[in-house]
């Protein structure tokens, strides 16, 4: 279901913005982080009273003042009241945020779910070999798996290869798999790979024209395969800036947070919008 989702968002949005592939990851990471800041900010004046808020936002300053004034003048029933206030109003100008949310969330789904399937990782050239791994349950550990030949492929440690563990940074083995060094040549259409194990032909898309790549994991809902992977070098902006693992946000997130946050600060008052 969520494969055919994603499937379906990208042919909209691959025709669209799929020009920005042939610039550097840098700079569509910027494109896409400044079209995120510009879509909030824009849809607010059409969907908040911005007189309203102007006038919140007047008041928040005035009261930071008087909380000033009461904390020299040492008055904690004011301080109080002074800062009560300040929550209502921020209660307030809390829920006119939802509306620009609800407004702005289809137009970035678009761009992350287009930024997700094509700038997370860094391209198959052909210039290097493309590992490729298939997954086994522990009880397959010991078997042989064979990938079929094709042309534009070759096989550098061979096609049939063994079903080794598994295992983790704690030395536990959690499955199977087997994995190939594959050469390829580059070309436009995308290779076709079929691994075949105990009668199955499991296929995964492999994409090797250093602009595009095909889903890195396919699961297998049926079979002796749970999952085919194509290994791929995560995008980090600059080059350097780190995903954050343990909780799921992989490098190119991080960036674009990196850029669209205070870019969502800075946009409104220059904009002078509220």
């Amino acid at each position: 279901m969520l494969d055919a989702l994603n499937t379906f968002l990208l042919s909209i949005t691959n025709p669209v913005l799929d020009w920005m592939l042939y610039l550097h990851p840098d700079l569509v990471l910027l494109i896409v982080a400044v079209g995120t800041g510009v879509i909030l900010t824009v849809v607010r004046p059409f969907t908040t009273n911005q007189e309203y808020l102007n006038r919140c936002k007047e008041d928040r300053n005035r009261l930071k003042e008087l909380i000033r004034e009461a904390k020299r003048a040492k008055d904690k029933d004011a301080l109080t009241r002074h800062r009560t206030t300040a929550g209502q109003i921020g209660l307030k100008t809390m829920k006119a945020e939802g509306k620009p949310l609800l407004v702005a969330i289809v137009p970035i789904a678009l761009l992350a779910t287009w930024a997700f399937g094509n700038i997370a990782f860094i391209p198959p050239s052909g210039d290097d070999p493309v590992v490729v791994k298939a997954y086994f349950t522990v009880p397959k550990i010991g078997g042989r798996v064979h990938m079929m030949p094709q042309d534009g492929i070759e096989a550098e440690d061979g096609w049939i290869q063994n079903i080794v563990a598994d295992v983790d940074a704690k030395g536990k083995t959690t499955n199977g798999v087997a994995q190939w060094s594959l050469r390829c040549r580059k070309q436009d259409q995308p290779y076709t790979l079929q691994i075949r194990f105990m009668g199955g032909t499991y296929e995964k898309e492999l994409v090797v024209d250093g602009i595009h790549y095909a889903p890195q994991l396919r699961t297998y809902d049926e079979g002796e395969i749970e999952v085919a992977e194509v290994v791929m070098d995560e995008y980090k902006l600059l080059g350097f800036v780190p995903g954050i693992p343990w909780i799921a946000l992989q490098p190119w997130i991080v960036g674009y947070l990196v850029i669209v946050l205070p870019l969502s600060f800075i946009l409104k008052p220059v904009l002078r919008i509220n």
